[in-house]
């Protein structure tokens, strides 16, 4: 049953090999996941033809449920190398629009390492927050198991949820996101402005704030972890 998922989390994160001193916190966060999930059915994200009853939460539900969130948990979120072949185009499109010289490939493969560093921030970003919120109540939902949800945090004296979505930029929000959100109490938060130089630490959600969230606590966290 439900109470068996804190167990059962903290055995996957003995078996993963994650640090001892991370173990009982990872398997906190797991069990609230399920928790929510058991009240929340209709918030799991799943695209296996085979799910988890989170209604019913068995034994061997959780076990499911703990398979891809300690995957994901585990995962190397370093960016990864460019694998596709630049188009021949962009040379010749850059020359005549733009005025770029001739021998374009270094600026078109940099360009290509440009994309893999963006497409791994979101994630990075996500660890960043764990890493600081973990201690303070809140439980990263990583492994994508909930739909349109970052981090919830249960407050016990209110007997509510909160659910918070995670954006690395103010536009990086795609409609399918935004339409799960509708309707919901899933609050939203983005770090960075997309059409002027700014970060948004200053308006983090009010119970993520007095835990030290900031642009270069999180650059330094970047070099910590990437490194």
């Amino acid at each position: 049953m439900l109470q068996n998922a804190y167990q059962i989390g903290l055995n996957w994160a003995k078996n993963y090999g994650i640090p001892q001193n991370e173990q009982a916190h990872i398997a906190r966060a797991f069990a609230d996941n399920c928790a929510f999930l058991h009240i929340n059915p209709d918030a799991l994200s799943w695209r296996a033809k085979l799910k988890p009853d989170v209604a019913t939460m068995s034994d061997n539900d959780i076990g499911m449920l703990a398979k891809k969130y300690f995957d994901a948990y585990v995962r190397n979120d370093h960016p990864a190398h460019p694998s596709t072949c630049p188009d021949p185009a962009l040379s010749i499109v850059m020359q005549l629009a733009f005025g770029y010289p001739q021998g374009m490939q270094q600026t078109i493969l940099d360009h290509q390492y440009a994309m893999c560093a963006e497409n791994a921030v979101g994630s990075l970003l996500e660890r960043y927050l764990d890493s600081q919120l973990r201690p303070h109540g809140w439980s990263w939902c990583c492994g994508d198991m909930v739909k349109a949800v970052d981090f919830i945090m249960y407050d016990q004296s209110k007997n509510q949820w909160y659910a918070l979505q995670i954006k690395n930029r103010d536009n990086s929000e795609n409609s399918s996101s935004s339409a799960i959100r509708n309707g919901t109490t899933i609050e939203k938060w983005f770090r960075t402005f997309s059409k002027r130089p700014e970060t948004n630490w200053h308006n983090v959600p009010h119970l993520m704030q007095g835990y030290g969230l900031s642009e270069e606590n999180f650059i330094q966290f970047l070099y910590t972890y990437l490194q």
